[in-house]
């Protein structure tokens, strides 16, 4: 009797685990260059505004890349990005840059650095869950970590203003992918906007990106993308202001982590 009690016991959950979709985990890592198309700034009561050819940002592309592990269940997918972005140049000041209460003269040879790295959690429901079009909606939340600097070579001078904060954006993503096994396309965005909402301060951010894949392997696509990367505020009350523009092409990789172990049998792209 007692084995048969257990035996009923059972029965639910061995069904529920049957029926519950797996977790199905996807690791995406690209890298590429990057050219910088704008990064004004000014920092300070009386500081100078400047732009990105002032401190040497568009003499040379930079590196830009991003690591991403995606957690899907069903139609529900959480990703969790760090997206790392640094910029370092050395220029003659060709005009006095004021930065906050230091005042670089004209002739000074800086070190300028740009930090702005993201750490970015995002989730998505797929509303649309066709065989080759697939559209999910959500939103993301990033930790924003900045820090703008200037130094001048002879170590007499410095200085920075840095940052840590949150912003929160809506997200959406599209899938195309005509044939099993052949090319696919997607459309990935994340934007926010204060929209004159907030009482002194203006800003928005926006994230776009267009990616060219083909599966390569079982679990394994290669991925081509460009992307449009900006945003910036007006702190008025904290006499900050930065707005920035950056264009990046890269080459990647999307394995789908339980497909290449065998776990799972192999799935489309944009469908879990």
């Amino acid at each position: 009797m007692r084995s048969l009690v257990l035996a009923l016991a059972l029965v639910p959950t061995a069904a529920l685990a049957e029926t519950q979709p797996p977790i199905r985990p996807t690791l995406v890592y690209e890298i590429g260059p990057a050219f910088i198309a704008q990064n004004d700034g000014r920092y300070g009561a009386m500081g100078s505004p400047y732009e990105a050819d002032d401190v040497g940002q568009r003499d040379n592309l930079v590196n830009a890349s991003r690591t991403s592990l995606e957690l899907a269940i069903g139609r529900h997918t959480v990703i969790l990005l760090y997206a790392p972005f640094e910029v370092t140049t050395q220029v003659r000041l060709e005009t006095p840059l004021q930065f906050r209460d230091e005042l670089f003269t004209t002739g000074t040879v800086v070190n300028h650095r740009y930090l702005f790295d993201g750490y970015r959690a995002s989730y998505l429901y797929r509303v649309v869950d066709g065989d080759t079009f697939a559209v999910e909606l959500g939103g993301s939340l990033q930790i924003r970590n900045a820090d703008v600097a200037f130094a001048s070579v002879d170590g007499m001078q410095r200085a920075h203003e840095d940052d840590i904060g949150l912003v929160g954006a809506a997200k959406a993503r599209a899938w195309y992918r005509p044939h099993a096994r052949g090319p696919w396309g997607a459309l990935e965005a994340d934007g926010f906007s204060t929209f004159g909402l907030v009482d002194g301060v203006s800003g928005g951010i926006y994230d776009v990106q267009l990616m060219l894949g083909q599966r390569v392997g079982r679990g394994v696509d290669i991925v081509l993308g460009a992307r449009l990367l900006g945003g910036g505020a007006d702190v008025r009350d904290q006499n900050i202001y930065n707005w920035a523009n950056f264009v990046a092409l890269t080459a990647g990789v999307r394995i789908e982590l339980d497909t290449l172990v065998g776990a799972t049998e192999p799935r489309r792209s944009g469908r879990q």
